[in-house]
This record gives structure tokens, C-alpha cells and sequence, in this order.
């Protein structure tokens, strides 16, 4: 059988009405044991205080005045009449000898085996329940050269005592309902107040979708455990939001890549199939359309790389690999490209030292960088490619003196398809060669920085544990 699902604010005021009902009754219960204890002992006070005052009078008088007037007698030992009392001096032989009934109750019987307990010395305390009002009763041997002469009884009228009990229970009774359920009402209250920013935070999430981003959940200056949950979920959707503009510009920008060269490959044909052409023309728009198709190519498979590295599926290839030798032969083969442009690529002290780590994508990313110098550097400027070794890791300069970049552009170099110079040629690339080189240098547990300014060059460190 399925639970009831309750709403949490009833959950905690069923909780907290719950836990306060057993501390009451816990509570109360000890009260009323604590108090009955201490009134039932305090009447045993007051009958033994009695009925010792009698013993020790009237082992001292030796005579039988006590059996003319018992309760003159009385007054004059105890100094006035007892009230709500009911005492008797009893012979050894069982026989009544006096007698004082200050309670609206027939003769109470004493019972054989009290007598039997009496005649050898005991003092008995016992509750006569079968009298009308209860009473508690002493039985107090008077012994003389160590033989029991006389008995005295002493009873005290339970009336109060159970009228004061009474009381106490019904204030009980009726209280602990009465605060439970004040309790619980302004439980409630308190939680229904408490759980607002939740009910906020749930009106937000139903709110929430790709086209609508912006709700957010005012905490009104909170500070608490649930204004922390109101936080984090703000900051959660600044997060989605941040990623769903990554993604559609991500899709912009792959859309924008794609369409130029099926774009050019349309256009190119229907130009040449308007009419007939010598073959020369043919082979041309065959390798233009070659052209066209290698660079579509490329940008698919830099994607799919950055789509394996996303879902975590690439693995590297990982060997004992000399630095040195990586960066010599990376700069040897583009130093046919720096040439061609009129660069100088050069080559400063190279640290001998090897590591472990994936040559072919170490390879790329190194490519990658010295590329993009060699290609924002004017004619007649320079590479320089540098390496270091220092507490544990190795750092791979490329600097360069080119155009450089702005700082509002720095922080999304390495942001895919992000282009700088929006009107460079398209000769510059599809923008994904910084996305791929620093997923490289993270992969390998490194870090890749860039330090630029207009006009003056570019500085990319690469930082990779030894």
C-alpha cells in the first residue's frame, strides 16, 4: 500500500507536534508521579510525627488516664484536637482501648495480619481503599522492656490528597491537548512561512524553459539555509542560460562555416554548367570544389574531436616522449610556412627533458599555436618558440609580434569559432584550432595562456606537468 505523499509542511508539524506530545506527556507523567510521591510521604510525615508523640506519652505517664477522656488527652499532648484524623490505642490483647473519629467513616477494622506485625514490632503503613474517604494508616507498636504493651493506630483522611490528584489530572489532561494542538496550529504557521522561498523556487522552475531564462528567485534579503538554495538555483540557471547561448552560437557558427563553401560549390557550378567549357575549366572548378570539400572536411573532424572530448570517449595515446625533439621537428615543418610568408620562425634553448604524454595531439596543439602566430604576423616579423623547465613542469613559449589582440577579445580566444577580426579572410581558418589546443594541454593535466596587446604581439604559455 502506497503512503500518503504530505506536503513537508505538514510533515514537519506532525514531526514537531508529535515530539512536543511525548515530552508533555513524559513530562506531565513525572510531575504527577513526583507530586503524589512527595504528598502521600509528607502525610506518612504527619501520622508518624502523631503517633510517636502518643507512643513516647504514653509510655512515660504509666497510667490509664489516657482511657478516661482520650480526646482531652489528646489536646493536651498534642496541643489541639487533630483534624481529618482517626486514631485508637489498641491492647496487646487486640481490644480497643480509646478512640478518636475525627473522620465521617464507621469503625475501621483492623486486619489480622497488621496485628500479627504489630505484636512483633513492625511499624506498618498501609491504604485502606475499602473506607469511605480512603485513608492512610499508621499501626506504631508501644514496646516497654522490649514487649509490645499497647498498639497505636493513626489514620489520615485521603480526601484531600485525592481531590488534589484529581485536579492535577484534569489540568493535565486538558492542557497537554490544548498545547499540543496550539502547537501544531502555529507549527504550521511558522513552516508554511519557513517553506515561501520553496514554493518561490518551484513557480520559478515551472517558468523555466530554453526560451526563457531570466526567472529569477527574489530571496528579499534572506539569510538562511533556503536563501542559499535560492542562490544556488540562480546561479544554476545563469549556467543554462550561459550554455544555451554557447549552443546556439555554436550552432550559428557551424552553420555559418558550412553554408560559405556549399555556398561556393553551388555557385561555382551552376556558373560553369551554363554553358559548355574546354576541360582546362572543368579540372579548375573540379579542384576548387576539391578545395572546398577539404575544408568542410576539416571542420567536421575538428568538431567530432571536440564532441569525443565533450562526452569524455577520447583517450590518449600516452608514451615516453623528449621535448626537444617534439618542438624541433614541429618547428622544422613550419618553417616552410613562416618562409613562404616572410617570417622568421626562430628557434631559442629548447629544455632536454622527457615526459610522458600523446605525441600526435601534443603534436597538433603545437602546430596549432605556431600557426596562428605565423599566420597574424605581418611580413618581415617573427616567431620565436621557446622551452623551460621549472618545479616539476615543462613551459613552452610561442611569441610573436603580429597584430595582436584586443582584451574585450582575449578571454574568447579559445571559445570555438570565436574570431577576433571578424572581416579576415576566410584563409584564416575555422576558428576551432584554440578550442582544440587548449582541451589538448587540459587533457594532459596542463594549462595554455595568452597575453597580447594590439599592435605589439601575442604571447601563448604552455604549461605541462613533467
Amino acid at each position: 500500500m502506497q503512503r500518503p505523499n504530505l506536503p513537508i509542511k505538514w510533515k514537519l508539524t506532525l514531526w514537531y507536534g508529535g515530539i512536543l506530545a511525548l515530552i508533555l506527556v513524559v513530562f506531565s507523567s513525572g510531575v504527577y508521579t513526583y507530586f503524589r510521591n512527595s504528598l502521600q510521604i509528607s502525610i506518612d510525615v504527619k501520622i508518624k510525627s502523631i503517633a510517636e508523640v502518643l507512643a513516647s506519652s504514653i509510655t512515660d505517664t504509666h497510667n490509664q488516664s489516657v482511657f478516661g477522656n482520650f480526646e482531652r488527652y489528646l489536646e493536651n499532648v498534642l496541643g489541639r484536637k487533630p483534624k481529618g484524623k482517626f486514631i485508637q490505642i489498641i491492647d496487646a490483647s487486640g481490644k480497643i482501648g480509646a478512640k478518636m473519629n475525627d473522620i465521617e467513616t464507621e469503625t475501621i477494622p483492623v486486619s489480622f495480619n497488621t496485628m500479627e506485625r504489630a505484636l512483633k514490632g513492625e511499624a506498618i503503613y498501609e491504604t485502606i481503599e475499602n473506607a469511605n474517604p480512603r485513608l492512610r494508616m499508621l499501626t506504631l507498636p508501644i514496646l516497654e522492656n522490649k514487649k509490645v504493651t499497647s498498639i497505636v493506630q493513626v489514620g489520615s483522611s485521603l480526601a484531600d490528597f485525592d481531590e488534589t490528584m484529581r485536579k492535577l489530572l484534569i489540568i493535565m489532561i486538558i492542557g497537554i491537548p490544548t498545547s499540543i494542538s496550539v502547537a501544531i496550529i502555529v507549527g504550521y504557521f511558522m513552516a508554511k512561512k519557513s517553506l515561501k522561498p520553496v514554493e518561490q523556487i518551484r513557480r520559478a522552475a515551472v517558468k523555466i524553459s530554453s526560451s526563457n531564462l531570466d526567472e529569477r528567485i527574489d530571496i528579499k534579503g534572506r539569510k538562511d539555509e533556503l536563501s542559499r538554495l535560492a542562490e544556488t538555483f540562480n546561479a544554476m540557471i545563469n549556467r543554462l542560460r550561459d550554455a544555451f547561448q554557447r549552443v546556439n552560437q555554436f550552432s550559428i557558427d557551424v552553420s555559418h562555416e558550412l553554408k560559405t563553401p556549399l555556398t561556393i560549390l553551388k555557385g561555382e557550378t551552376e556558373v560553369t554548367l551554363r554553358k559548355e567549357r574546354a576541360n582546362e575549366e572543368y579540372k579548375k572548378l573540379l579542384e576548387s570544389n576539391l578545395e572546398e570539400i577539404d575544408r568542410m572536411s576539416r571542420i567536421i573532424d575538428d568538431l567530432l574531436l571536440l564532441s569525443k572530448a565533450d562526452s569524455k570517449d577520447m583517450k590518449l595515446n600516452v608514451e615516453n616522449i623528449s621535448l626537444r625533439d617534439l618542438l624541433a621537428d614541429v618547428c622544422m615543418n613550419m618553417k616552410i610556412v613562416a618562409v613562404n610568408k616572410g617570417i622568421d620562425l626562430a628557434v631559442n634553448e629548447l629544455a632536454d627533458v622527457r615526459f610522458v604524454g600523446d605525441e600526435l595531439k601534443l603534436r597538433r596543439m603545437l602546430l596549432n599555436i605556431i600557426e596562428n602566430g605565423i599566420k597574424y604576423t605581418q611580413e618581415g616579423g617573427i616567431v620565436t618558440v621557446s622551452s623551460s623547465i621549472d618545479n616539476g613542469y615543462a613551459y613552452i613559449t610561442v611569441q610573436d609580434n603580429g597584430v595582436g589582440i584586443s582584451k574585450d577579445d582575449l578571454k574568447y580566444i579559445f571559445d570555438r569559432f570565436y574570431r577576433a577580426d571578424r572581416s579576415r579572410k576566410r584563409e584564416s581558418g575555422s576558428g576551432l584550432g584554440l578550442s582544440i589546443s587548449k582541451w589538448i594541454a587540459e587533457a594532459h593535466k596542463g594549462t595554455i595562456e595568452v597575453e597580447s596587446q594590439l599592435s605589439a604581439g601575442s604571447q601563448f604559455s604552455i604549461k605541462l606537468p613533467l
